[in-house]
């Protein structure tokens, strides 16, 4: 998440209920007058239009390095055409089932966290906000653009700018700690999975610095609410040290952050420990579209028969191990979607398992776990804009 991100709120002025707020039964005068805020929309640089440049120019990389690496490895690639009719449909229904599952596990977890907060399910504000927060995670350097975007377009469709937080901090926090559990249980269970592997130290140093690198959030998190003064004085002499060599610019301003952070944590686990059987509904949703996604390639290759009849469970759990190492080992990449190194990362990891079907697994499997999530999100986008200009004229009419 970016650092300004929790700087947004302007207690300056009220918002009124949208209309499709209002339709789905929301009462917005039943939320408390201090949450009852507006957020300020993200700020957009002078030279925003250069991110969209950046987010087309490694998207071209990400393809090439997927077929660069296929021939470099000397594969015998299957032809499209050859993929198509030799696929088996029937794990081509499987496959698109495993997709449209996924986007219900991300659908339901913004539901019921709607649920909890604000005591309505609110399907179609929470079907939405999911898919935003997707295509501005997809679209920006380390996933930082989703939940801003997503805060503010809660606060337009007439939530408070607390609730708003509250929403989508909390399915952040449970879907990173359901993400961290599911990686270091993969990785500790298949330790020989990178065995035969040609980029095996690769996957394995870089894996695990990843694993680190993305636990280091949670956990100083959980350290700031066990043992407060301890975990503040670690920080403030970490932010000094960085304010000493010049990585940190204002050291106080960095330690407000932290502590707004640590504060936003708090209250939305607050939120949580109320509705105890909400949450662990939460984290199982949370768990379940993890599991799935690290699953999905599994079956893109017994779809297009990459994989032969005998080849289950075992071989599945397999290929996710291998997702996991190779998912974590670019999560580090300042990249949109980390792409330009997730490609060549899971092409290496999927090359003994996958044969001459590597290129198109690797392929599908972008397709399911990103680019349709910039396809859905421009929609999304598209509709909203027409129907704000649509409202607007209505309103110039009456």
């Amino acid at each position: 998440m970016p650092d300004n991100e929790l700087e947004q709120v302007n207690t300056q002025e009220k918002t009124a209920p949208d209309e499709e707020v209002q339709a789905e039964g929301v009462d917005c005068a039943e939320l408390p007058d201090e949450e009852m805020q507006t957020v300020q929309p993200p700020k957009k640089g002078k030279y925003g239009w250069v991110g969209y440049v950046l987010l087309l120019v490694v998207i071209a990389l990400g393809i090439y390095l997927m077929f660069h690496v296929v021939y470099d490895m000397g594969e015998d690639v299957k032809s499209f055409d050859e993929v198509i009719m030799a696929s088996d449909w029937r794990f081509a229904l499987i496959t698109l089932a495993v997709i449209l599952a996924i986007f219900m596990c991300l659908w339901f977890e913004y539901a019921v966290v709607m649920k909890t907060t604000t005591g309505k399910f609110r399907l179609v504000t929470s079907l939405k906000v999911a898919f935003l927060g997707k295509f501005y995670d997809n679209i920006t350097p380390f996933a930082t653009g989703g939940q801003p975007m997503q805060i503010y377009y809660l606060n337009k469709k007439g939530l408070g700018g607390g609730v708003s937080s509250a929403v989508v901090l909390i399915r952040y926090f449970a879907w990173m700690f359901s993400w961290i559990i599911l990686d270091f249980i993969f990785m500790a269970a298949f330790t020989n999975v990178l065995d035969g592997q040609p980029s095996r130290l690769l996957l394995l140093i870089a894996g695990w610095i990843g694993l680190g690198i993305n636990v280091m959030l949670p956990l100083l998190l959980i350290l700031f609410v066990v043992m407060p003064k301890f975990s503040r004085a670690i920080t403030g002499g970490v932010i000094t040290l960085g304010h000493k060599i010049r990585i940190v610019k204002d050291k106080d301003k960095m330690m407000e952050r932290v502590d707004k952070m640590v504060e936003d944590f708090r209250s939305s686990f607050a939120i949580m420990s109320k509705s105890p059987l909400k949450f662990i509904t939460l984290i199982l949703l949370c768990l379940i579209e993890i599991f799935l996604f690290y699953a999905f390639p599994y079956f893109v290759m017994k779809m297009f028969s990459g994989l032969s009849e005998n080849d289950g469970i075992s071989v599945m759990l397999t290929v996710m191990a291998l997702n996991v190492y190779a998912t974590l080992s670019a999560s580090v990449v300042p990249t949109p979607g980390n792409s330009g190194a997730i490609e060549g990362l899971v092409t290496a990891a999927f090359s003994v398992i996958a044969g001459n079907v590597l290129l198109w697994t690797v392929f599908f499997w972008r397709f399911g776990i990103y680019y349709i999530y910039i396809i859905i999100g421009i929609f999304i986008t598209i509709f909203e804009f027409i129907r704000k200009l649509v409202r607007t004229r209505k309103k110039k009419n009456e």
